[in-house]
């Protein structure tokens, strides 16, 4: 059932640029009104000259999810607005590349932070938002197809999106009573900013490397903000882009086969 998204009021995390960025683009060009939340001033200043023109309303906060009490300023920052949340989209997240044990811990438990605490903090208080609102509303959590096998050099971050997707999963089936949708959505290899993030720069790849490989294999960001907003429309609680939908036949395959093979598709590569 297609969602009547000029009535609705979006609140799209980490959608200053990549995948959010094009999720609030589309929304808005839809009439929705879209709060994006982003940690960088720079990516709101962006957002206001490229979408501020578009048939909906968009409305910005720069805040950085991961510190303490971000959220509740942040649910707070939207009743100053007089506004309800129709539907939230999770998207705000990062990833690190490289061997566990290379990697600045600080920077892993960042990641974490935002990736597993900072959703599951949103999820909780934006459903209880809901349900005191008397809103029959959608909450989207963007995965990664990371969460359905392990991925060496990128450990803590596929961990992470297994997260996602099993804690996904049980709170679609609690929230169910209380008119609450909740969906996972898991792209593939996308060309955003978050290889940046990575260490593996868009404009700075070699043959054969790990950047280059990914660029081959990566979905246009407007088609992967499609279908995310796709699945919303259709009430998918786990949904995949394009081809990625063979990716969780290999949950068939015993986890030590996978990671074993993962780990070969990238040992030896360069990063970029």
């Amino acid at each position: 059932m297609k969602l009547n998204w000029k009535y609705l009021n979006v609140l799209v995390t980490g959608g200053g640029s990549g995948i959010g960025k094009e999720i609030s683009k589309q929304l808005l060009n839809k009439g929705a009104t879209v709060i994006v939340a982003t940690l960088l001033e720079t990516e709101i200043e962006h957002l206001k000259r490229e979408l501020g023109n578009l048939p909906g309303k968009l409305i910005t906060i720069q805040i950085d999810l991961t510190s303490h009490q971000a959220i509740d300023e942040l649910l707070q920052y939207v009743e100053e607005q007089n506004l309800k949340i129709d539907v939230l989209i999770n998207n705000a997240g990062t990833a690190l590349f490289g061997d566990h044990i290379d990697l600045d811990i600080k920077r892993v438990n960042t990641m974490l932070n935002l990736n597993i605490l900072a959703m599951t903090e949103l999820c909780s208080k934006v459903a209880q938002h809901m349900i005191q609102k008397k809103v029959s509303g959608s909450i989207l959590n963007i995965a990664s197809i990371g969460g359905f096998t392990p991925v060496p050099k990128l450990a803590a971050y596929a961990a992470s999106k297994h997260y996602v997707v099993a804690f996904t999963q049980a709170l679609h089936e609690e929230l169910a009573p209380h008119h609450i949708f909740v969906g996972a959505f898991c792209p593939g290899i996308t060309r955003t900013p978050i290889f940046d993030a990575m260490g593996l720069e868009q404009n700075s790849k070699s043959t054969g490397s790990v950047s280059h490989i990914s660029q081959k294999f990566s979905m246009d960001v407007k088609d992967v903000a499609s279908s995310a907003i796709h699945s919303l429309e259709n009430k998918a609680i786990v949904s995949l882009p394009g081809l990625n939908k063979i990716v969780p036949i290999l949950g068939l395959l015993p986890d030590r086969f996978l990671a074993r093979f993962m780990y070969r598709a990238v040992v030896g590569r360069s990063a970029k």
